[in-house]
């Protein structure tokens, strides 16, 4: 090939100095004027080196494949593509995380969802309940939010899955359900997690066995919250 040997050389000075002259501003780059003994590593500008240097050597290598050009700018949309949707998502990689788990919540109600300002979604069931699936003292407990419930109240069997002995509870106290009047028993549960959000020492009903079909989500620890409010079909509760 004519003039082969000489355009290689050519090819490999032109990507010697890029390098060279970038190493350089990359350097002056980090470089702070007003304080010399020190370095100022937000400066954009080295960034900025970098990209020129890669497409130096992307055009250089462009001079090197003359007679496979469509291939070389193939592989760089391709790859340049692919850079760009992975840089793309690990810049959005909250957002996406709080789109997906919506979308789980869609599909699986009683899934409390932390959004990216710190605030917890709820997602309406099909019979238009609020559901959440809550963490009580290391057991998971499914609560229908009631509004109507002054106090949080347990089935039996989600107050023994959380470690509550109903041996020793005294079932004393009347309270009015779904299903007419209940005998449930007080007491106090170390820790209530929804999501990200931990409350302690809530104060708690137990039902007797089959009085309940449901935990209830009561107004004593929606109040734990700064706010709650309704938007379409979502609850969303502020820490």
């Amino acid at each position: 090939m004519s003039g082969g040997p000489g355009k290689f050389v050519r090819g490999l000075g032109l990507v010697a100095a890029a390098c060279i002259a970038g190493a350089g501003i990359y350097y002056l780059g980090f470089w702070d004027v007003a304080a010399p003994d020190g370095a100022d590593f937000s400066n954009p500008g080295p960034h900025a080196v970098k990209l020129a240097i890669i497409g130096v050597v992307l055009a250089t290598s462009l001079v090197f494949a003359h007679r496979r050009v469509g291939e070389v700018l193939s592989a760089v949309i391709f790859w340049g593509g692919l850079a760009v949707i992975l840089v793309t998502g690990y810049s959005m990689r909250y957002e996406l995380e709080t789109m997906g788990r919506n979308v789980l919540a869609s599909l699986m109600p009683g899934m409390a969802v932390e959004r990216g300002d710190g605030t917890v979604s709820l997602a309406r069931d099909r019979s238009g309940h609020y559901v959440l699936d809550a963490t009580v003292d290391c057991a998971s407990v499914r609560f229908l939010v009631d509004t109507g419930a002054s106090v949080v109240t347990l089935t039996a069997e989600d107050a023994r899955a959380a470690g509550v002995d109903l041996d020793r509870l005294h079932f004393g106290a009347i309270v009015s359900t779904a299903n007419g009047q209940a005998q449930v028993a007080p007491v106090r549960l170390s820790k209530v997690k929804i999501a990200g959000t931990t409350l302690t020492g809530v104060r708690a009903f137990v039902a007797r066995d089959e009085a309940l079909d449901t935990s209830l989500f009561g107004m004593n620890a929606l109040d734990r919250f700064s706010s709650w409010r309704v938007e379409g079909r979502r609850m969303i509760l502020t820490p």
